[in-house]
C-alpha cells in the first residue's frame, strides 16, 4: 500500500527557549552577539546568554583564583619565586579587567536597558583562564593579556561614547523630580442610582451652592497647597541639581581612576619586560662566571703540578752532588 511520509518542518523560532539556548551555546559568544540582529526572539535569547556568559566568566575566574591562592605560600617573599607566581599575576590582571567591565556595563544590564554587548571579550576571558589551567608554565602576563586589554578597552570606550548617551533617556526618573504633592480636590459628585428622582435636583443644588465660609476655607486650603507645592518643587530642584553635580564629579573621578589603572597596567607590563631582560642577562652572567671559575681552577691545578716536578728535579740534583762528593 502506498503511504505518504509527511515530514514536518521544525523552525528554530518554534523551539522552546531552553532548547534554543542549548543550541546557541555551541557557538562562541562573539557569534551569539552577532545573532541578535536576526529577530526579536534571537535578540531576547542572545541578550540573556551574553549576560549569563559574563557572570559565568566571573565565577570561573573566582574558582581559578581560589585554587591558585590555596597552593601559594603565605609569605610574600616566597610567592615571587613560586612556580605559580606567574599564574597569580595573570589572574590578578584579569580580575582588574573584569571589575572595569562590570563598572562599565552592569549598571545598565541590571536595569535591563542593555546586555553585556562585547561577546568577544567573554571569549577572550575564558581563553586566558583555560590557558592558565592547562599550562604549568604560561607566558608572561603582558603576552597573555595583550589581546584582552586591547579589545576590552575598545569596548568600554565605544560603550561610553556611543551607547551610554542613548540610554540616559531610559533611566528611571527619581521621585524628587515631581514637584506636585499629588493632592487633588474633586467637587463634582455623582448622584447615587438609589437616590429618588425628585431629591436629585435638591442634592445637586446643595452641593453646587456651598456656604460662603466653606468656600473661603477651601480657597485658602488650595492657596496653601499651591504654596507648599511650589516650595517643595524648589527644594526638589535644588536637591536634584546637587545630586547631578555629585554624580558628574563621581563619574569624572571614576574615569580618572580607570585611566590611572590602564596606565599602571601598561607600566606593570613594561616593568615585567624589563625584569625579563634582566633575568636573561643575569643568567648569561652566571654562565660566564661559571666558565671563568672552571678555567681558573684548571690554571691553579696546572701550576701546582709544575711546582711538584721542579721540587723533584732539585732533590735529584742534590743526591747527585752528594754521591760525587762521596
Amino acid at each position: 500500500m502506498p503511504h505518504n511520509d509527511h515530514c514536518q518542518e521544525i523552525f528554530l523560532t518554534n523551539l522552546p527557549s531552553l532548547v534554543l539556548e542549548k543550541i546557541l551555546l555551541y557557538l562562541s559568544y562573539e557569534q551569539i552577539a552577532q545573532l541578535r540582529l536576526v529577530s526579536r526572539l534571537f535578540d531576547f535569547t542572545c541578550r540573556s546568554l551574553l549576560n549569563q556568559g559574563f557572570r559565568a566568566a566571573e565565577r570561573f575566574h573566582a574558582k581559578c583564583f581560589k585554587e591558585v591562592k590555596i597552593k601559594l605560600p603565605r609569605r610574600e617573599s616566597e610567592r615571587r619565586s613560586h612556580r605559580l607566581a606567574r599564574h597569580c599575576d595573570i589572574l590578578t590582571a584579569v580580575e582588574t579587567r573584569i571589575s572595569l567591565l562590570g563598572m562599565t556595563f552592569l549598571k545598565y544590564v541590571d536595569l535591563d536597558l542593555c546586555c553585556f554587548i562585547p561577546g568577544r571579550v567573554v571569549d577572550e576571558i575564558f581563553s586566558v583562564l583555560k590557558c592558565i589551567q592547562r599550562e604549568e608554565n604560561p607566558p608572561r602576563a603582558y603576552e597573555v593579556l595583550q589581546e584582552l586589554r586591547d579589545i576590552s578597552s575598545m569596548a568600554m570606550e565605544y560603550f561610553d561614547e556611543k551607547i551610554v548617551p542613548t540610554l540616559h533617556a531610559y533611566l528611571p526618573i527619581s521621585p524628587l523630580q515631581f514637584g506636585s504633592t499629588g493632592f487633588s480636590l474633586n467637587l463634582q459628585d455623582q448622584t447615587s442610582p438609589s437616590t429618588p428622582a425628585g431629591l436629585q435636583p435638591r442634592c445637586l443644588a446643595a452641593l453646587s451652592e456651598p456656604p460662603r465660609s466653606c468656600s473661603r476655607s477651601l480657597v485658602n486650603d488650595e492657596d496653601m497647597k499651591a504654596r507648599s507645592s511650589k516650595k517643595l518643587s524648589k527644594k526638589s530642584t535644588v536637591v536634584i541639581n546637587c545630586l547631578k553635580r555629585k554624580a558628574k564629579a563621581y563619574k569624572g573621578t571614576v574615569a580618572a581612576q580607570n585611566k590611572k589603572i590602564v596606565e599602571l597596567d601598561r607600566r606593570i607590563d613594561q616593568q615585567d619586560e624589563v625584569i625579563h631582560h634582566q633575568n636573561t642577562r643575569m643568567a648569561e652572567q652566571e654562565e660566564k662566571l661559571a666558565e671563568m671559575s672552571s678555567r681558573l681552577s684548571v690554571i691553579i691545578g696546572g701550576g701546582g703540578v709544575k711546582r711538584a716536578g721542579e721540587d723533584e728535579k732539585e732533590e735529584r740534583r742534590k743526591k747527585g752532588r752528594f754521591e760525587s762528593d762521596v
